[in-house]
């Protein structure tokens, strides 16, 4: 959540959980990683092996430069374990959106979703700026969406930034997805606060944090 929005009743415990799926991913990297350098080393093994023939082969029919035949292999060894490690993080980073993606789900049933839901609105009207908009949200969610909610948002948003808004919930089109989506009056403007958005705007964070798990189980290895 931003940094204007830090309310520990509202959607911290939202973020705090995204945190802690993140968290997770060191220990998952170590796992996927040591499966991959167990891969890795028999295909190394193989390469160098194969390269060392062709440099016994090579030096003593034709006299090829073995320097040159040797930084190529290395070469393509260096190639194949960057693709390998990208294909790893890609992999690990959409296990771990999945993980946050359901366990954002299993809350929704929850009382203290609508605490989450009103950090997610407000979060989303402070990005909107507008001086009223409209609040849609999934079909399970519209029900926990109340106008004494809306009108908690409007105080948090004031407290927040200053500037007065006014909220109301749109009726009858539910939209797709879980979290909230706003749409400003006039139509023009909207902030897309639902989950799958908010794990999109995280997906560098994610990652990095993959790499550095990744990264630091290679230098351990």
């Amino acid at each position: 959540m931003d940094e204007t929005l830090r309310n520990p009743e509202t959607g911290a415990h939202a973020e705090a959980l995204v945190d802690g799926i993140l968290a997770d991913a060191d220990a998952e990297a170590a796992r996927i990683t040591a499966e991959a350098q167990a891969y890795a080393a028999a295909s190394i093994a193989r390469a160098q092996e194969q390269a060392a023939t062709i440099l016994r082969e090579s030096a003593a029919k034709a006299g090829i430069q073995v320097a040159a035949i040797q930084a190529d292999a290395e070469a393509k060894m260096a190639i194949e374990r960057r693709k390998r490690v990208l294909r790893m993080q890609e992999n690990l980073a959409r296990e771990v959106e999945g993980r946050a993606s359901r366990e954002l789900a299993a809350l929704v049933g929850q009382p203290a979703y609508r605490n989450i839901l009103r950090g997610w609105i407000a979060e989303a009207a402070v990005g909107l700026s507008a001086a009223s908009a409209t609040v849609n949200a999934s079909m399970d969610e519209l029900g926990l969406i109340d106008g004494s909610l809306l009108r908690a948002v409007e105080a948090d948003v004031l407290a927040a930034t200053g500037k007065v808004t006014s909220l109301r919930l749109l009726r009858g089109d539910p939209s797709i997805g879980q979290g909230v989506y706003l749409l400003a009056d006039g139509g023009r403007l909207a902030y897309d606060n639902r989950v799958a958005t908010r794990l999109e705007r995280r997906r560098t964070d994610i990652r990095k944090l993959i790499h550095k798990a990744l990264f630091t189980e290679s230098m351990r290895a």
